[in-house]
């Protein structure tokens, strides 16, 4: 089974186009670190369908240990060095780095890190295709649960979204 590792911004966007649901019924086994939950109880948002997540146990939490904390206080400040990612950035980076896990992130730069650092790494369109193919949800509602994506967050990259919206619709 394969296990993913989840960034703030994905989680959000999972959210946003209702997809969450899906994550249970899905063959991966999604993950995530207590720095991206602290996070997301941060944020104006209520998302108390992600926390029941965690409580069912279909969304697992790393909770860092305090020589996990330490190295990564380290990688940290290594990363600093080269580059303007949070701390929360390098948590799930280092996580999926140590673990050998999938990051799923929807940033630019952490995307580019995660390569450099030799991390397999994708975005929310590798969960769509997933949800697609195991049949957990058909194109056409995708399409429009996309469409729904890209009004909330004007970060994605339209052009990109708008090909795949085409695509789920057999257009």
């Amino acid at each position: 089974m394969e296990i993913v590792v989840n960034d703030t911004q994905v989680l959000i966007d999972m959210y946003d186009a209702d997809l969450l649901g899906l994550v249970e019924r899905c063959s991966i086994k999604f993950h995530t670190v207590d720095y991206v939950m602290a996070e997301l109880h941060r944020s104006p948002y209520k998302r108390p369908e992600i926390d029941q997540m965690v409580k069912d146990g279909i969304l697992e939490v790393h909770s860092f240990s305090d020589k996990e904390n330490v190295d990564l206080v380290a990688y940290y400040g290594k990363m600093a060095l080269q580059t303007n990612l949070s701390l929360t950035d390098c948590a799930v980076l280092k996580y999926s780095k140590d673990n050998g896990y999938r990051l799923l992130t929807g940033d630019k730069k952490l995307r580019n890190h995660a390569e450099d650092e030799g991390v397999l790494v994708s975005g929310i369109l590798y969960l769509v295709d997933k949800f697609v193919a195991e049949q957990l949800i058909t194109g056409t509602v995708m399409a429009e649960r996309l469409e729904m994506l890209l009004k909330t967050n004007p970060r994605l990259p339209k052009a990109i979204f708008e090909e795949r919206i085409k695509s789920l619709r057999g257009l």
